[in-house]
C-alpha cells in the first residue's frame, strides 16, 4: 500500500467518524428542551448504542471501500446499526412526534449500509432508508398536530432544513467513500499501468533482439561458410571474410548492448546500404533506390527493421541470384518499401520476424504483404500518412 492510499484511507475513517458522532449530537442538540421522561431515556440509550455500533463498522467499511469483500462480522455490525437505528426512529415516531432530528442516525445507518452492497441493492437501501424517514416523520407529524412537543425545530422553514440536512446524511457516507474508491482505482491503473511498461520493455527487447542477432547470425554463417570455401585455394580472400565475421560479431555484441539499454535508433539509409552489402556477399546482384524525403524518424526505424527482415528471409529461403530494394513516398504521402528476389523456396514458410514487422507496423496502421510467384517473391510494406498534430520527429533525407 502506497503512503498515499494509507493517508486516503485514514482520512476516509476520521471522516466517516466525524459523521456518526454529529449524526448522534444532532437529535440530543435538537431535542434539549424535550422533557425528560422514559421514552426520552430510552431515545438517548438507543442512540449511545447505535453510535458505538456504527464506529465499531467503519474500519470493515473502509475496508470493503477499498476493494475487500465484506466480511461477516461486517455485515452483522451493519445489520445490528440499521436495525437499532431503525427501532429508535420507531420509538421517536410514537405520538406525540419527537422531532426529525431523531432520524439522523437512521439516514446514516442506511448510507453506511448502501457501503457494503453494490448494484440494484445500493439502490434499494438508499430509497428504501428515504421512504421510511419520510413516511413516517409525515404521518407521526400529521398525528401529532396537536401536540406542542411534536415539533423540536420552530417553524416551518426550520423543519424543512433540519430534513435537509437528513436527507444529506443518507448520501454522505457513500460520498465519503467514493474519494477513497477513485483514489484506490488510481492506484490500481498506476499499478497496472507500471506493469504494462514492463511487459513493453519485455516485447521491445525480444523484438529487438530477434532482428538484430537473426540477422547478424546469418552473415556470420554465411561468410563462415564462404571463408571455409575459399581456405584451401585462396587464403587471403578466406582472411578477409574471416574479418568482416569478426566485425560481424563486433557489431552484433554493440547492437546487444544497445538494445539493453534502448539507445539503439536504426535509419534506412543505413540498412540498405548494409542489406545491399550482405547480399552481395553471398553473391546476389542487388539495386536499391531510396527516395523517401522528410521520413518521420519513426517510420524510418520501422521500415529499417523491414529491410532488415527482408534481407535475412532472401538468405534463409531463397536461392536468389538478384534483388531490388526500392523505397518511395507515394502520391498520397505515405511510405512504401517493395523488396524482390527471384527463386524464392518454394517450400519456404513465414518465420516469426514477419509477425514482429506486423505488430510493429500496426501502431503506425501500415501493413505487410507477400507476393509469391514461380520465379520471384515480393514483400510490400505501406506506411500511409500519419495523422496532423501526431508528434513525431523528422530526420534528413531518408534516414
Amino acid at each position: 500500500m502506497t503512503p498515499d492510499l494509507r493517508a486516503v484511507r485514514g482520512l476516509t475513517a476520521a471522516s466517516l467518524g466525524v459523521a456518526v458522532v454529529v449524526a448522534g449530537l444532532m437529535p440530543l442538540v435538537l431535542a434539549v428542551d424535550a422533557p425528560v421522561d422514559a421514552r426520552s431515556i430510552a431515545l438517548v440509550v438507543a442512540t449511545v448504542l447505535c453510535l458505538v455500533l456504527a464506529c465499531a463498522a467503519i474500519p470493515g467499511t473502509v475496508g470493503v471501500a477499498a476493494g475487500d469483500a465484506p466480511s461477516r462480522t461486517l455485515v452483522t455490525t451493519v445489520v445490528l446499526t440499521v436495525v437499532l437505528a431503525c427501532a429508535t426512529w420507531g420509538v421517536a415516531l410514537v405520538p406525540p412526534f419527537a422531532g426529525w432530528g431523531w432520524a439522523f442516525l437512521v439516514a446514516y445507518a442506511g448510507g453506511a449500509a448502501a457501503c457494503v452492497v453494490h448494484g440494484r441493492r445500493r439502490l434499494a437501501v438508499l430509497l428504501g432508508t428515504c421512504a421510511v424517514i419520510g413516511v413516517g416523520g409525515v404521518v407521526s407529524t400529521a398525528a401529532s398536530r396537536a401536540a406542542p412537543a411534536a415539533e423540536q425545530v420552530e417553524g416551518v422553514l426550520g423543519t424543512a432544513i433540519v430534513v435537509g440536512v437528513v436527507a444529506l446524511f443518507v448520501v454522505m457516507p457513500l460520498s465519503i467513500v467514493w474519494v477513497l474508491q477513485v483514489v484506490v482505482r488510481l492506484d490500481d491503473a498506476r499499478r497496472l499501468a507500471d506493469e504494462l511498461a514492463v511487459a513493453r520493455e519485455r516485447l521491445r527487447f525480444a523484438t529487438d533482439l530477434h532482428d538484430l542477432q537473426g540477422h547478424h547470425l546469418h552473415v556470420i554463417a554465411l561468410k563462415s561458410e564462404l571463408a571455409e570455401r575459399l581456405l584451401p585455394d585462396r587464403p587471403a580472400d578466406a582472411a578477409r571474410e574471416l574479418a568482416d565475421i569478426r566485425e560481424a560479431a563486433r557489431t552484433a555484441i554493440e547492437d546487444t548492448r544497445a538494445v539493453v539499454h534502448g539507445y539503439r535508433t536504426v535509419t534506412v539509409d543505413a540498412e540498405v546500404r548494409n542489406a545491399a552489402a550482405v547480399l552481395g556477399s553471398a553473391g546476389i546482384r542487388t539495386s536499391t533506390h531510396v527516395d523517401a524525403p522528410g521520413l518521420p524518424a519513426d517510420v524510418g526505424g520501422v521500415l529499417a527493421v523491414a529491410v532488415r527482415e527482408a534481407a535475412t528471409n532472401v538468405l534463409r529461403h531463397s536461392a536468389a541470384q538478384e534483388a531490388t530494394i526500392v523505397l518511395v513516398q507515394d502520391q498520397g504521402g505515405g511510405y512504401r518499401l517493395t523488396v524482390t528476389n527471384d527463386r524464392p523456396d518454394p517450400a519456404g514458410e513465414p518465420g516469426t520476424g514477419l509477425v514482429g514487422l506486423r505488430e510493429r507496423l500496426a501502431a503506425l496502421r501500415g501493413t505487410v504483404e507477400t507476393h509469391r510467384d514461380d520465379d520471384a517473391f515480393t514483400l510490400v510494406v505501406t506506411v500511409p500518412p500519419q495523422p496532423v498534430g501526431r508528434p513525431v520527429r523528422r530526420t534528413a533525407g531518408a534516414s
